[in-house]
């Protein structure tokens, strides 16, 4: 779940663990080596068993002596598989194993080495994420010498599938903690980390960009690059970042390119959804979604048209967060939530958390559309490109008491209502040639 919640306001529940994405598994399965790296299936376990020379790279004065001993003790207690005596071992010398890994991602191009120690930082930060902590403080306390940061950024660049996952999830890890508090502080190592944690944030942001929502989770590097972004919005620090690498549209894009008729589509559009809330923990990402165009009503037709647990558990959480926020709550109603909501309350669910969300938001929209004239409904509803035969669009009433509010705002809904002409949902389209009609 996402840190630092201190900041977010007592309606917005914290949801249980089962609201994170889970990751792709990479099962064991018989092969070569070569086979399962190219398929995505090798694990862990699987490259910290194997045998690295790690004396040639003190022969060609990559590591020195001691820094091999030390290596050698951390392989030693690697392969007892003992990964709380791994995290003592290195708590206990932080920084001359942060210089280590440094050495040997920065002088070693060899794909088994870097696997290695990815490998090795990835169990470890899963096991006890506060490592992360340390590498921080090797940073500062070195004035910038001691930088992991940097040789792992370059690794974004390969092509190896393995690599490229690891490295996304554990830089992921390490430049969205934001639990470490400098000795003193150091402005330039600060903006040095924060350019790092935005050319991560862009590095994501422009891969995803090429990618098609209808083909899902079928892509590896797709899956690996959105687990590194589930990663990086779990702390505020990495919400801003991913906002301001402009990944919201990207977010819009891929909710709203799929047909949802797969597997692959609905677990896209899960994660998606994961990152969605995680960022409106954060009041300053919570008020960009709510000003991104479509957004809101695109997170309601969401809860209207799919049905698997998981994606309507996690999207209540984020319209949850959302209430409140700006326009958001009538932008909600004008995109026919509580109709959709009403239908909800109907279902029975397997994790209570969905009916305490669902209402809650019945209550509180109920609030808001007490105080919403029949117009701000309507407009809102206009305004969110998609048209229901609700009571509005029927009544006589209606159209006599608020043709002349059409001329409002330079014309705006009226603009926005023929903008409806051109929708593809049959709905939209009769419900809009109706009102033009009634005009």
């Amino acid at each position: 779940p996402p840190q630092n919640r201190s900041h977010s306001c007592p309606t917005r529940r914290r949801p249980a663990a089962s609201m994170v994405a889970e990751p792709v598994p990479m099962v064991f399965k018989t092969g070569s080596s070569a086979g399962k790296v190219k398929q995505g299936k090798i694990t862990n376990e699987d490259v910290l068993r194997r045998e690295v020379p790690w004396s040639a790279f003190k022969e060609k004065g990559i590591i020195s002596k001691d820094e091999l001993e030390l290596m050698y003790q951390l392989v030693e207690i690697v392969q007892s598989k003992s990964v709380a005596a791994q995290a003592a071992l290195i708590e206990m010398r932080s920084a001359e194993h942060a210089q280590l890994f440094k050495a040997l991602l920065t002088g070693v191009n060899k794909d088994e080495v870097v696997m290695y120690i990815l490998s090795l930082l990835d169990e470890l930060l899963k096991q006890k994420p506060t490592l992360a902590s340390l590498f921080l403080a090797a940073l500062y306390e070195s004035g910038g010498a001691i930088d992991v940061f940097e040789p792992m950024l370059k690794l974004l660049s390969r092509q190896h599938l393995f690599v490229l996952e690891k490295t996304t999830v554990v830089l992921a890890k390490l430049l969205s903690w934001d639990h470490y508090i400098p000795p003193a502080p150091n402005p330039s190592l600060e903006a040095a980390l924060a350019r790092k944690l935005r050319s991560f944030a862009a590095w994501a942001v422009a891969l995803l960009k090429n990618v098609d929502p209808q083909d899902g989770f079928d892509q590896p590097r797709v899956v690996h690059v959105l687990g590194g972004v589930q990663q990086l919005v779990s702390s505020a620090p990495g919400r801003i970042a991913f906002v301001e690498a402009d990944g919201l549209p990207l977010l819009l894009g891929l909710m709203s390119g799929g047909h949802y008729g797969t597997h692959s589509a609905v677990q896209l559009l899960y994660v998606v959804m994961v990152v969605v809330w995680s960022l409106s923990y954060t009041p300053e990402c919570a008020s960009k979604l709510g000003h991104a165009a479509g957004l809101v009503p695109k997170l309601v037709d969401i809860l209207k048209s799919v049905q698997k647990e998981k994606v309507v558990r996690v999207t209540c959480a984020a319209l949850r967060n959302l209430v409140g926020v700006g326009s958001c709550s009538s932008d909600m109603i004008g995109a026919g939530v509580m109709k959709a909501l009403l239908h909800l309350q109907q279902r029975k669910w397997a994790d209570e958390d969905v009916k305490e969300d669902v209402d809650y938001l019945v209550e509180a929209l109920e609030g808001s559309l007490k105080s919403m004239s029949s117009w701000d409904v309507y407009a809102k509803e206009v305004a969110s490109g998609r048209l229901e035969w609700s009571p509005s669009h029927r009544s006589d009433h209606f159209w006599k008491d608020n043709y002349k509010a059409f001329e409002q705002n330079d014309g705006e809904t009226l603009k926005q209502l023929v903008g409806c002409l051109a929708s593809p949902d049959p709905t939209t389209l009769a419900v809009a040639c109706h009102d033009v009609g009634e005009l």
